[in-house]
C-alpha cells in the first residue's frame, strides 16, 4: 500500500461534521480540525487538507483512468493520454501549461498506474487558484491535435526503448506479465510499440469520454491555505464539467494460479536481477491488507529484517533483498527483489523459501512484531513532511477506497496486527504453486533453477550482549550563541558547530553530521575509501555488532547511516521525536565509536564491487561518469565516487579506521538538527554528548591536482548493446562560491524543465528523446556545464546537431524577459519546495556552514537568483559554452 500520515491520533480520537457553503457542492465535512471533504454536483470528489508548516500547497488530480480499464488494442492508451494533456488547449499552447506552473515557481508532471492517473503539481501558496486553473484546463479542454499527437506517439517510443535499456524496469514487466493470466495487469502500463503506433485521436476521445468523468475523479489539495477556501477554488474550476454516471466496467477474474511459473529474459549487464511474486493476494481493501504490508516489513524492510539478516549479512547469498506488498484495486502480489550473482541464484531462491516457511512454523517473537509494526506506522509520519506525500496518501485512499480519512482505520488495524495473523497470512500466501520466479540476467548466464530444492533453514545466531547506550560526558563548557528564530547556531567547546532548527508541526527529527572528506580527498591509491567508510560506519561499535545496531534503530523507528559525496562524507539519521533521546545517543556511539570490523568489512566489499558493477547496467550513469572522467582528470572529481575494483579490494579495517581517525575531527564538521525539538535542551544534551571529543589527530586536508587543460575537444563512444543512444555534450563550469553560479544556474533553467528550450525543441517539437535536459554541476574546486539526451540510434546525428544548434542560440540571442523571469521564479520555487523535509533542510544549512556560505545561505541563493539579469546570463553562456574546447560521451550501438 501507499503510506503517509497526518496527525493520526487525532482523527481516530475526535470526529467533527459541519456544513460549509462551497459553490456547486453537495456538502462539506470538516472531518477533523482542517481536513475537508466534499462531493460537488457533478460528482467530483474535492478534499482539502491544511498544512502550514511551508508556504506551498501541492494539487493532485486523480483519475479512474489506468491501463486496466484499456482493452488489449487500447495498450498504452491511458499513458498517451497523460502526455497529451500537456500538449495544449484553447487557452494555452504547447508547453505553456507546463510553462506558467514553472513560471510562478511551482512544479507539474504526471503519472499513469494500474488504476488511476494523478496529475500533480506543487506551487507557492499564493498560486493555489493558477495551479487549480491551469490542471482544469488541461484535463478538460487538451485540443489532441493530430500533429502533436504523432510527435507525441515518437517520444512514447523512446521512453519505450529506454525502459528495455534498465534491467530492474524488465524484471517489473516480466513480474506483471508472468503473474497474471488474464487480468490487464499483465501488460505494461506504457504499452507495446505496435499499439502507441497505432493509436489515433478518435481513440483518445472515445476513452476520455469512458473515464474522464467527474464523478471518476477526485482533486485533493494539501498545503498552506484556508480548507473552506479552497473547496470554493476547487468548486470554481472544476465544479463545470457536466455530471455523468460512472462508466460501467466489467474486468475479468484472475484464475487461481495452480503450479509456479518461471520466466527469464537476458540483457548486456553485470548483475543478476531476480524475483519471487506469490499470487493470490488480498487488494486494497482487504481486511488482510495491513497484515500484508506488516508482514512485508518483517520480512523484507531495513537490515534487521529476516531476509536481510539470513540472505544478505549471514549467508552473502544476494547483495540486496527487499519485500513488499502489491495491493491495488484488483489482485494483488506479494512480491520480493534480490539482485545477486547468476551461480548464487539456486541457492538464494532455496534459502528464500526456507526462510518463508519459517514465518508459519515457527512464527514470529513479540520482538519482530513490534519492529515491523512501527515500521508501517512511521513510515506514514515521514511522508507527512512534504505536501505531496500527504497529498498522495490522501488521493490513494480517497481513489481506492473511497473515504480519505481510510487511513484511521488502516493504521488501527496495523497496531492490532497479532502474531497470530502473519502466521495466517504467510501460510495462505506461501504456497509454491502461486510463486513466480523471474530473473533478468546477464547474456549467456541464465541459471537452470529446481523449483523443489529447498534449503533447510539454518540456526539463529545467539543473541548478542547488549551493553548500555553510550554518551561522552564532561565537564560543562562555554559557548558562543547567534540565535536568529526559528535557527540556533552554536560552537561546542571542541569547535564542532551545532545547528538546530525547531519545526514542531511533525512529530520527527532529522540529523546530519558532515565532515570535509569524499572523493575530493581521494588518491587513485585510495579510490572508494570513503564510500567504503561511509557504508561500514554504522556496521559495528566498540559495544554493539552490526545486527544489534540495526534492530535498536528500526526498533524505534528510525534510520542511521553513513554517506559519502564529492566534498563531504557524514552520518544521517531520523527519529520520532519520542524516541529522540535514545536515537541520539545511539548515533553518538557510531559517531564516536565505530569499530570498522573485518567480518563487517569483508560483506561490505562484497556489495560495494557489485554496486560497480550494477553501474554498468544503467547506461545514461556510465556516460555521465565518462564525461566525469574526461572533464576533470587527474583531479579526484574525475574518478569513481564507489572506488574501482582493484581499489575496493585493497581497502581493510586498518586503512578504514585511519581514514577515520585523519578526517572525522570536530574542527572540519558540523552537526545540524531540524525538527520537532526543544533548541535549548538539545544544545545541552548534544554538549554533554560531543563537547569532550577531540579528534585523534590533527589532520592536514590534501590539496588535489587541477584538471588537465581542456584546450580542444575531447570525445569517447561507448559501444553497447541498447536500444537508446545516450550523448552528454559538455564543458568545465564554476564553484559553488563563485559569482558565476547564480547566472549559470538561470542559464541552465531556462534550458531545463517541462518550460524549458530543451523539453520545448527537442522533445515536443522534434520528438527526438523522452529525455533531455542540461546539467549544472558547481562544486568546491571545479563544476561543469553539460547536455544530457537519451534517444534512438538512428537519431544520434540530429540529435548532436540539436544540441549544437541550441548551445548556438544561448551564445548568440539575448533570452527573452519571459524566458529570465521563469527560469528565475522556477528556480526559487523548485528549491524552496526542495526544502520542505527535515532531513533537507539539515543537510542544506549543515553543507553551506561547512562551506563557509553560512548555514542561512538558502535565502540568500534565492535572493541571487532572482538578481540575475539577461545580459549575466547571456555573458555566461559565452564565458562558459566555449564551442571550441569540450566534452562528447557518446554510448550506445
Amino acid at each position: 500500500m501507499l503510506f503517509s500520515l497526518k496527525t493520526i491520533i487525532l482523527m481516530i480520537l475526535v470526529s467533527v461534521s459541519l456544513t460549509v457553503a462551497v459553490p456547486l457542492a453537495v456538502m462539506a465535512k470538516e472531518q477533523m480540525p482542517g481536513f475537508f471533504s466534499s462531493r460537488l454536483n457533478n460528482g467530483l470528489h474535492a478534499v482539502v487538507k491544511e498544512s502550514h508548516r511551508a508556504p506551498v500547497v501541492a494539487v493532485q488530480v486523480w483519475v479512474k483512468a489506468g491501463s486496466v480499464y484499456e482493452t488489449d488494442r487500447e495498450a498504452g492508451l491511458t499513458h498517451l493520454i497523460e502526455h497529451m494533456i500537456f500538449k495544449g488547449t484553447e487557452k494555452r499552447g504547447p508547453g505553456q501549461i507546463a510553462g506558467e506552473i514553472e513560471g510562478v515557481g511551482g512544479q507539474i508532471n504526471a503519472y499513469t498506474s494500474l488504476d488511476y492517473t494523478v496529475y500533480h503539481c506543487v506551487v507557492p501558496k499564493d498560486y493555489l487558484g493558477t495551479a487549480l486553473d491551469v490542471l482544469s484546463d488541461a484535463i478538460f479542454h487538451s485540443k489532441f491535435d493530430p500533429e502533436e499527437l504523432e510527435r507525441e506517439k515518437k517520444v512514447v517510443l523512446e521512453e519505450i526503448r529506454m525502459r528495455e535499456d534498465q534491467p530492474r524496469t524488465r524484471l517489473s514487466r516480466l513480474v506483471m506479465n508472468t503473474s497474471y493470466s488474464v487480468y490487464p495487469y499483465r501488460r505494461p502500463v506504457i504499452g507495446f510499440p505496435e499499439t502507441v503506433s497505432s493509436f489515433t485521436r478518435d481513440d483518445i476521445l472515445k476513452y476520455m469520454a469512458r473515464r474522464y468523468r467527474p464523478c471518476q475523479m477526485s482533486v485533493v489539495v494539501v498545503g498552506d491555505c484556508d480548507g473552506k477556501d479552497a473547496l470554493k477554488e476547487i468548486g470554481k474550476f472544476f465544479g463545470n464539467a457536466p455530471a455523468q454516471p460512472a462508466d460501467s466496467v466489467v474486468l475479468p477474474v484472475e484464475p487461481e494460479q495452480k503450479q509456479v511459473r518461471v520466466a527469464s529474459e537476458t540483457m548486456e549487464i553485470k548483475d543478476g536481477y531476480m524475483a519471487v511474486a506469490f499470487s493470490g493476494v488480498a487488494d486494497f481493501n482487504s481486511p488482510d491488507a495491513p497484515v500484508l504490508d506488516v508482514l512485508a516489513a518483517l520480512l523484507g524492510s531495513g537490515e534487521s529484517s529476516r531476509l536481510s539478516l539470513a540472505l544478505k549479512d549471514r549467508m552473502q547469498l544476494v547483495h540486496s533483498v527487499d519485500a513488499s506488498a502489491f495491493t491495488p484495486a484488483g489482485p494483488g502480489l506479494f512480491e520480493i527483489f534480490l539482485t545477486l550473482t547468476p551461480d548464487k541464484a539456486q541457492a538464494a531462491l532455496s534459502q528464500l523459501f526456507a526462510e518463508l516457511a519459517l514465518v508459519s512454523q515457527k512464527g514470529v517473537s513479540r520482538e519482530e512484531l513490534e519492529r515491523a509494526r512501527i515500521q508501517v506506522e512511521t513510515s506514514f509520519v515521514y511522508s507527512q513532511e512534504t505536501m505531496e506525500g500527504e497529498a498522495r496518501k490522501v488521493g490513494v485512499f480517497t481513489t481506492l477506497s473511497g473515504d480519505p480519512a481510510a487511513e484511521t482505520e488502516y493504521l488501527t488495524r496495523v497496531r492490532s496486527v497479532t502474531a497470530q495473523d502473519l502466521v495466517r497470512v504467510a501460510e495462505k500466501v506461501f504456497k509454491k504453486a502461486h510463486a513466480n520466479v523471474v530473473m533478468v540476467m546477464p547474456e549467456g548466464q541464465v541459471p537452470e533453477l529446481d523449483m523443489n530444492a529447498t534449503a533447510t533453514a539454518p540456526a539463529e545466531p545467539a543473541d548478542e550482549k547488549k551493553e548500555p547506550s553510550i554518551s561522552v560526558t564532561g565537564v560543562e563548557t562555554s559557548y558562543a550563541e547567534n540565535l536568529v528564530h526559528p535557527v540556533r547556531k552554536v560552537t561546542l567547546s571542541n569547535g564542532l558547530t551545532l545547528i538546530i532548527e525547531s519545526a514542531p508541526e511533525v512529530p520527527t527529527v532529522s540529523v546530519r553530521f558532515v565532515c570535509l572528506g569524499g572523493l575530493r580527498y581521494e588518491t587513485p591509491e585510495t579510490n572508494g575509501i570513503f564510500n567504503f567508510l561511509a557504508s561500514t560506519w554504522t556496521r559495528g561499535t566498540t559495544f554493539r555488532n552490526a545486527q544489534t545496531i540495526s534492530s535498536m534503530i528500526e526498533g524505534l523507528g528510525g534510520r542511521i547511516k553513513g554517506f559519502s559525496g564529492q566534498n563531504t562524507y557524514g552520518l544521517e539519521a531520523r527519529f520520532l521525536s519520542q524516541n529522540l533521546d535514545k536515537g541520539l545517543d545511539l548515533f553518538g556511539e557510531i559517531l564516536l565509536r565505530p569499530s570498522f570490523p573485518e567480518d563487517e568489512v569483508e560483506k561490505q566489499r562484497t556489495l560495494i564491487l557489485a554496486r560497480i558493477r550494477q553501474q554498468d547496467d544503467y547506461l545514461p550513469g556510465v556516460t555521465i561518469r565518462e564525461f566525469r572522467r574526461l572533464l576533470f582528470s587527474p583531479h579526484p572529481y574525475g574518478m569513481n565516487p564507489l572506488g574501482t575494483p582493484e581499489t575496493v579490494r585493497s581497502i581493510h579495517s586498518a586503512d578504514l579506521k585511519a581514514a577515520y581517525r585523519k578526517f572525522t575531527s570536530p574542527e572540519h564538521s558540523v552537526i545540524a538538527v531540524v525538527g520537532d525539538v526543544d533548541p535549548a535542551e538539545l544544545t545541552t544534551k548534544i554538549e554533554s554528548m560531543l563537547g569532550q571529543w577531540r579528534a585523534a589527530e590533527q589532520a592536514v586536508l590534501p590539496s588535489p591536482p587541477p584538471p588537465a587543460p581542456l584546450e580542444s575537444p575531447r570525445s569517447i563512444t561507448l559501444k553497447r548493446e541498447s536500444q537508446q543512444t545516450h550523448i552528454v555534450l559538455g564543458f568545465p563550469g564554476t564553484t559553488l562560491t563563485s559569482p558565476d553560479r547564480y547566472a549559470l544556474d538561470v542559464l541552465s533553467a531556462i534550458l531545463s524543465g517541462q518550460g524549458g528550450r530543451l523539453f520545448m525543441n527537442l522533445r515536443d517539437k522534434e520528438s527526438l528523446a523522452y529525455s533531455v535536459t542540461s546539467l549544472e554541476s558547481p562544486g568546491l574546486d571545479y563544476g561543469s556545464f553539460a547536455f544530457y539526451i537519451g534517444c534512438a540510434p538512428t537519431k544520434k546525428n540530429q540529435a548532436q546537431k540539436a544540441m549544437w544548434r541550441e548551445i548556438y542560440r544561448i551564445i548568440g540571442d539575448p533570452v527573452s524577459e519571459a524566458e529570465l523571469e521563469r527560469a528565475r521564479n522556477w528556480l526559487a520555487g523548485r528549491h524552496e519546495i526542495g526544502l520542505q523535509t527535515h532531513g533537507a533542510k539539515a543537510l542544506d544549512m549543515a553543507l553551506n556552514e561547512l562551506y563557509g556560505l553560512g548555514y542561512d545561505y538558502s535565502a540568500t541563493y534565492v535572493r541571487r537568483i532572482r538578481e540575475v539579469t539577461r545580459a549575466q546570463v547571456m555573458d555566461a553562456a559565452r564565458k562558459y559554452l566555449d564551442t571550441s574546447a569540450y566534452i562528447l560521451v557518446i554510448a550506445g550501438p
